[in-house]
């Protein structure tokens, strides 16, 4: 091929027009996987978030009615009100081990105002007098009624209960509290979502000692050297993938936000987070939640493929086309007026140019034409000439 010939650069041009459309498309395509993974993972934040509402206000509710029940037994009112705590403990302790089977991992008893300190914890009965001195402790001291949300004890963080206890006379002899450890409630969330699920909580609501304690009374490793800024509390997956974060968690949106995805053997997950507030609006902590999007991602990718072969075969069988039109409206008839032209110089004077269109070539084809016929008239009268000499 001549690379100096119009047909070859613009052949050259072509084939360059189709390397870099179908760049544009695979970057196009990568654009939109990306930003597919961003939205699959804040979706993942985001229905979190909700489920995590939707579990928390069925727990207030289960919560709710089970401190009604044991409200109505009148022979457990007058043992709190008496402060007889053996009597209470008797009366209350068979009925923990079922409240556990069901989530209620704490239950206490507080004694009223003005010297409110624990009475009874159900959980352990070896403690009490100590004064907790929390928000919710305030807020039902302060309204007389049942509050009820998420709060960070020093050690561990659970949806909690709290309502007043009255007396045959309508007074308030004290406070029950009733509340499930996060680290539990996270397993049922991933139960119902198939997404894993880890939690962190800031340190500086957490109180050392009461971490050391609660690690070993559970049974698991002190974890509390792990990172500078947070205690992973609980998790639902054994990779610790789940849980990497560097930053603030204070600075976590209140909507959550997505982090990043990543592969896992021929697996492919996205990671987002989102706040986890107590009842006084503290941001006390964070929820990861992991999802997997592989079947997504393959269906994807599947699409992404027939859509870059459609992509190259189109682009492909568009430079044939313009090259097959260049062809036949340029190069193929200046080839043949180069023909004639050649021919011409040759002193073959009978080769004519057939013009079949008015386009800019016909045009050209139309002028060789006239001046074919000029030089064959030119040519003959100098011919005339030299005869009559």
């Amino acid at each position: 091929m001549n690379f100096k010939s119009i047909q070859a650069k613009v052949l050259i041009a072509l084939v360059v027009c189709l390397v870099l459309g179908t760049g544009c498309v695979v970057e196009l395509m990568h654009y939109f996987t990306v930003e597919n993974s961003k939205s699959m993972a804040a979706e993942a934040a985001t229905s979190s978030q909700k489920l995590f509402a939707i579990l928390e206000a069925r727990e207030v509710s289960k919560m709710t009615a089970v401190s009604d029940v044991l409200l109505a037994d009148t022979q457990v009112r007058d043992a709190f009100a008496a402060k007889d705590r053996n009597r209470l403990l008797t009366l209350t302790a068979p009925l923990y081990p079922q409240l556990k089977s069901q989530g209620i991992s704490n239950w206490m008893f507080h004694t009223s105002e003005p010297d409110t300190s624990v009475f009874l914890r159900l959980h352990n009965p070896a403690k009490f007098g100590d004064h907790l001195n929390r928000f919710m402790d305030k807020e039902v001291v302060r309204t007389h009624a049942m509050v009820s949300g998420n709060e960070l004890a020093r050690a561990g963080f659970a949806i909690r209960i709290i309502r007043p206890v009255y007396d045959s006379k309508g007074a308030i002899t004290g406070y029950i509290e009733l509340g499930e450890e996060l680290g539990q409630f996270i397993h049922a969330m991933k139960s119902q979502s198939g997404d894993d699920y880890g939690l962190l909580l800031n340190k500086k609501f957490v109180d050392r000692q009461f971490w050391t304690d609660s690690s070993a009374a559970l049974k698991r490793r002190d974890n509390w050297n792990d990172n500078a800024q947070f205690v992973v509390a609980d998790r639902t997956a054994a990779n610790d993938r789940i849980i990497r974060f560097q930053g603030d968690l204070s600075t976590v949106p209140e909507l959550g936000t997505e982090l990043e995805e990543y592969r896992d053997g021929s697996s492919v997950f996205v990671r987002a987070i989102f706040p986890i507030r107590d009842a006084a609006g503290n941001t006390v902590g964070a929820m990861f939640v992991v999802r997997d999007i592989t079947a997504v991602y393959i269906a994807m990718r599947r699409t992404q493929n027939i859509l870059l072969a459609v992509t190259v075969v189109s682009l492909s069988l568009g430079v044939f086309l313009v090259l097959m039109l260049l062809n036949r409206l340029i190069f193929a008839r200046l080839k043949r007026i180069l023909t004639a032209a050649t021919r011409l110089v040759g002193g073959d004077f009978e080769t004519k140019i057939k013009t079949d269109s008015d386009d800019e070539v016909g045009q050209l084809e139309q002028l060789f034409e006239q001046f074919r016929n000029i030089f064959l008239s030119v040519l003959a009268e100098i011919s005339g000439a030299q005869l009559t000499r």
